[in-house]
C-alpha cells in the first residue's frame, strides 16, 4: 500500500470537557423527552477501534442521543459550518468533534470541499489506528424520511484506510413524536460487523468500498423500521398494538419493545404487497381509520383495551390527590417562576422561520435552553444585588430544578388526564363494544392476508 500521509491534529474525544458536554447533552435531552432507552450497549467494545454509524433523522438532537448512549468516549463527525458558531464550537471540541466538508456548505466554508475532506478522512483513520471509537452518520446530511437515504462512502473508506481491524456497530435512532407529553427516545446498537482493510491491495480498494458500504446499510436497515411514509409506520404501530390485544398481550410499555413490533411488520408486509398490494392497502385503511379514532378524542393505543375494576381506580383516584395535594404547590410555583423562560423559548423557536421537520425538536430545546439561561443569568444578578451572594446562586441552581419539576408534572398530569379520559370513554360505553368490533375486523384480516400468502406458497408471516 501507498505510504500515509501524516493525519493533522484532532482533539481527542474523552476527559473532563466531553464528560461535561454529556452532562448537557443529557439535560438538554431532557427537555424534549422524558425517557431515553438504550439498548444493545453490550455489541459496543469496551477497548479498540470502533465506528459507530447511525441513521439521521434529527439533526444534532441525533448528536445528543448518542453522546448520552454510548458506553465510551466516541468523537463525531460534523459539518464544519457548525464549528463557526463560537458556543456550538466549543461544544464540539469538548467531545473531540472531526468537521467535514460537505460540497454543498462549499459557499461558506471559504470554498473548502469534498478535497479538504481528505486530510480529515485520514485524521479520523488514525483515530481509529490508535484504538479511539468515532460516530459518523453516513447518509451525509439529516431528513425527516421513513427511509435511509443512500449513504456515503466516507464510512467505508475510514474503516478501510484504518489499516487495522475495525468494529462497525449500526446504531438505530428513534425518537418518539412529543404531544401532551414529552415524548420518549431510543438508542439501539445493533450487531457489529468486523472490518479489516490491512490486507486490501490498491486495485481492490475500488470494489471493497462499495461492498462495504452495502453492508453498513444492511445493518442500518436491521435497526431501524423503514417505511414509504409515516402514515404507513403510524398504521403498523397500530396494527402491532391491535395484534398484541388480540393475543391478550400487553402493549409494548417501552420504545424499545413498540419499536421492535414496527420493526418486524416493516420487514414482513412486502411479502403481502407482492402477492395481494389490494389486501394491503386495505389492511393499511382499517388500521389508520382505527389509530385516527383513537387520536381524535386523545386516546392512546394501549387503553383501548383497558379493563377498570374498582380496586385499580380506586388506587388511580388515591394515587393522584396525593400527587395534587403533595406536588401540586410547587408545581404550581414551577409554573409560574419559569413562564417566563419557556414563553420566551417558543418564541425564539418560532422566530428562526419555516424549518425543516427534522430540526423542529432541536430549534425547542436551544429556544429553551437559551432563554433559561438567560432568565436564570438576570434572576440571579437582581437577587444578588437586592438580596445576597446566596440568593444569586439559590437563583442559579433553583430555577432549573423548577423546569425540571414543571415537566415532570406536566407528563405527570398528562398521564393521569388520559387514564380518566379512558375511563370514562370506555367504562361500561357501546363505544367500548364499537372499538372491539373494529380490532376484531382488522384481526380477521390479517388472518386472510395470512391464508392468501400462504396459498401463494410464501412462508413469510405478514405480522411479523
Amino acid at each position: 500500500m501507498a505510504p500515509r500521509s501524516p493525519a493533522p491534529e484532532v482533539p481527542r474525544a474523552g476527559g473532563p470537557a466531553y464528560r461535561a458536554v454529556r452532562a448537557l447533552a443529557r439535560w438538554l435531552l431532557g427537555l424534549a423527552y422524558r425517557r431515553v432507552e438504550v439498548e444493545g450497549v453490550e455489541h459496543v467494545p469496551v477497548t479498540g477501534p470502533v465506528l459507530l454509524v447511525a441513521n439521521h433523522q434529527n439533526a444534532l438532537v441525533d448528536s445528543l442521543a448518542l453522546l448520552h448512549a454510548t458506553p465510551r468516549p466516541a468523537g463525531p463527525l460534523a459539518k464544519a459550518p457548525l464549528f463557526r458558531v463560537p458556543l456550538l464550537a466549543t461544544l464540539l471540541r469538548g467531545v473531540g468533534a472531526v468537521p467535514v466538508f460537505r460540497p454543498q456548505d462549499a459557499a461558506v466554508n471559504e470554498g473548502r470541499g469534498a478535497r479538504a475532506n481528505l486530510e480529515v478522512l485520514e485524521a479520523c483513520a488514525a483515530r481509529l489506528r490508535a484504538g479511539e471509537a468515532l460516530v459518523l452518520f453516513p447518509e451525509g446530511v439529516s431528513h425527516a424520511a421513513p427511509r435511509l437515504m443512500p449513504l456515503r462512502t466516507g464510512a467505508a473508506r475510514i474503516a478501510l484506510d484504518a489499516g487495522v481491524p475495525v468494529t462497525v456497530v449500526p446504531v438505530g435512532l428513534v425518537f418518539e413524536a412529543a404531544g401532551r407529553r414529552r415524548g420518549a427516545a431510543l438508542v439501539r446498537f445493533g450487531a457489529p460487523l468486523r472490518i479489516d482493510g490491512s490486507t486490501l491491495v490498491p486495485t481492490g480498494r475500488r470494489a471493497a468500498v462499495v461492498a462495504t458500504t452495502r453492508a453498513f446499510e444492511a445493518a442500518l436497515q436491521a435497526v431501524v423500521a423503514e417505511a414509504d411514509s409515516h402514515t404507513d409506520l403510524a398504521a403498523m404501530a397500530v396494527l402491532d398494538v391491535v395484534l398484541s390485544q388480540a393475543r391478550h398481550e400487553p402493549a409494548g410499555a417501552t420504545l424499545a419493545a413498540r419499536h421492535a413490533g414496527v420493526r418486524r411488520l416493516a420487514k414482513a408486509l412486502p411479502a403481502l404487497r407482492r402477492v395481494d398490494p389490494v389486501a394491503l392497502d386495505a389492511l393499511r385503511a382499517s388500521t389508520t381509520a382505527y389509530g385516527r379514532t383513537l387520536a381524535a378524542v386523545g386516546l392512546p393505543l394501549a387503553h383501548a383495551d383497558a379493563a377498570f375494576s374498582p380496586g385499580k381506580v380506586l388506587r388511580f383516584l388515591a394515587t393522584n390527590l396525593l400527587r395534587l395535594v403533595v406536588l401540586g404547590p410547587p408545581a404550581l410555583l414551577a409554573a409560574v417562576v419559569t413562564w417566563p423562560a419557556r414563553a420566551l423559548g417558543g418564541v425564539l423557536a418560532l422566530r428562526r422561520g419555516p424549518a425543516a421537520e427534522d430540526v423542529v425538536v432541536l430549534d425547542r430545546i436551544l429556544g429553551t435552553f437559551v432563554a433559561l439561561a438567560g432568565f436564570t443569568a438576570v434572576a440571579a444578578v437582581a437577587l444578588g444585588v437586592a438580596v445576597s451572594a446566596w440568593a444569586a446562586l439559590v437563583a442559579l441552581v433553583g430555577v432549573p430544578l423548577l423546569l425540571a419539576l414543571h415537566l415532570a408534572w406536566r407528563d405527570a398530569r398528562a398521564d393521569a388526564a388520559e387514564h380518566a379520559r379512558a375511563f370514562f370513554l370506555l367504562a361500561g360505553g357501546r363505544w367500548r363494544d364499537d372499538l372491539r368490533r373494529q380490532r376484531e375486523a382488522i384481526v380477521a384480516e390479517v388472518a386472510a392476508a395470512r391464508a392468501t400468502l400462504a396459498r401463494a406458497g410464501i412462508q413469510e408471516d405478514p405480522v411479523g
